[in-house]
């Protein structure tokens, strides 16, 4: 049911999907087992990590995210002096008896490589114009590789206690009972998968159209233990033959010592996302093609257009424009779509009204300005601007307004009317401004 939940979802996000981003990402921090021991103390020490994500934005401000996350993990561990652990052996005459074995100094340096499969939901928002802030929360699949453990002592006491005959051994070398000095060697301890909560926060700055760089710090807290619980094992094994060669078992999964062991992550990160899909401008002879088709099927209407204005209108009076009808004029025109330069029928009404305004005042000129959003190349977008104010002059100049009233301007993608992330906001940014300009 779980599996069908998850393909059902993923599903969803990719027919509703508006944009899809690819990252790549490195982090450092504090990184380890956390461990909850009465009879040592177990420290974290710095790991650090790489990753591959791939995010699902279905909305401006939300997507999923999921990946691989590789992670290299460090921990040490230190038993207090004086302690003893005990479990029950056999010697090599078969006769049961208690092993305790006492340390001095005992410490572990630990260390395991991690694989982590993220599945998080991310958030978004706009704080600057090229800055976002973003939040991420979800969890994790975490899948440890084995620990190894560099196991140290000055002193280790080896001690045989057989409860038959209420006899106490503690320096018969040649059965593996004494005193061991300056003691070292290598163990490795099997780890189980573990479940993780994940949090990240930080911001985006914006590097180029489609890559943005991730700032920010994270956290990974396990909420299953790690350990394989082994309470039979001592932290070094028997040996009946002798003291030689006393091997390491580890801390780690013996209950007697360590009785909680969660993962734990945080730190900081940095990441760098590329857009795989995005708003890309049509060719420019594709856009010519167009142009020339809208021309030849409007091209009867503008015929009709100047046999219209043959009609002999009296000129208005001379009067002052009101606040209203500046506004009215001086409100941009939208052109919404990429790469379109021809009127819109709605644009139409707007010039028809304009053209009215402008022929009772032969004494203001008109500075007629196209801009168009930041897609595309710079040089692309200020040609894009000035076929748009021509289209507005040309348009004006067939309902009887004169050419030299009007000034023809082009900013392209400069001075944007509205921030272009997130991509909602890029159509208010293609548009075409009049400014009346008194004479």
């Amino acid at each position: 049911m779980k599996i069908k939940t998850t393909i059902a979802i993923l599903l969803l996000c990719s027919v509703t999907i508006k944009a899809q981003e690819i990252n790549v990402k490195i982090n450092g921090g504090p990184s380890g087992i956390l461990y909850d021991s009465t009879l040592g103390d177990g420290k974290l020490k710095f790991g650090g990590g790489i990753g591959v994500g791939y995010t699902y934005f279905f909305s401006s401000h939300w997507g999923i995210s999921t990946g691989v996350d590789a992670m290299y993990n460090q921990n040490s561990f230190e038993l207090n002096n004086g302690t003893t652990i005990s479990t029950y052996e056999v010697d090599d005459q078969t006769s049961a008896f208690e092993y305790q074995v006492t340390p001095t100094n005992y410490k572990e340096e630990q260390h395991f490589i991690s694989v982590a499969v993220p599945l998080m939901m991310q958030y978004r928002t706009s704080i600057a114009p090229q800055t976002q802030l973003y939040f991420g929360f979800g969890g994790k699949i975490l899948f440890p590789a084995k620990q190894t453990a560099k196991a140290s002592a000055s002193e280790l006491q080896l001690s045989g206690y057989y409860p038959d005959i209420n006899l106490l051994i503690d320096d018969l070398p040649s059965h593996g009972f004494g005193k061991v000095t300056n003691w070292q060697d290598n163990a490795t301890v099997s780890l189980d998968p573990s479940f993780l909560l994940s949090v990240e926060t930080g911001l985006t700055f914006k590097l180029k159209e489609n890559t943005q760089l991730y700032t920010g710090v994270y956290l990974d807290y396990g909420l299953t233990e790690m350990a394989k619980e082994n309470a039979n094992l001592n932290i070094v094994a028997y040996n009946p033959n002798g003291l030689d060669n006393i091997q390491a078992n580890g801390t780690s999964g013996n209950r007697k010592i360590v009785q909680e062991s969660r993962y734990f992550s945080a730190g900081v990160q940095l990441k760098l996302g590329f857009m795989l899909n995005k708003n890309k401008p049509e060719p420019v002879a594709a856009v010519q093609q167009k142009e020339e088709v809208v021309a030849k099927t409007e091209a009867p209407v503008q015929e009709k257009a100047p046999v219209q204005q043959k009609v002999v209108e009296t000129p208005p009076a001379k009067k002052e424009l009101t606040t209203t009808e500046r506004t009215y004029v001086e409100k941009p025109l939208a052109f919404q779509e990429v790469g379109n330069t021809d009127v819109t029928p709605q644009l139409a009404t707007r010039l028809d009204e304009i053209a009215k305004i402008l022929k009772s005042n032969k004494d203001i000129d008109l500075n007629i300005t196209g801009y168009t959003c930041d897609i595309g190349t710079e040089a692309r977008n200020l040609e894009i601007g000035m076929k748009r104010a021509q289209a507005v002059s040309d348009y004006l100049q067939n309902k009887g307004i004169e050419s030299n009233r009007m000034h023809l301007f082009s900013k392209g993608e400069s001075e944007p009317l509205v921030p272009n992330t997130p991509v909602e906001n890029r159509p208010l940014n293609r548009r075409v401004t009049l400014t009346l300009v008194d004479r």
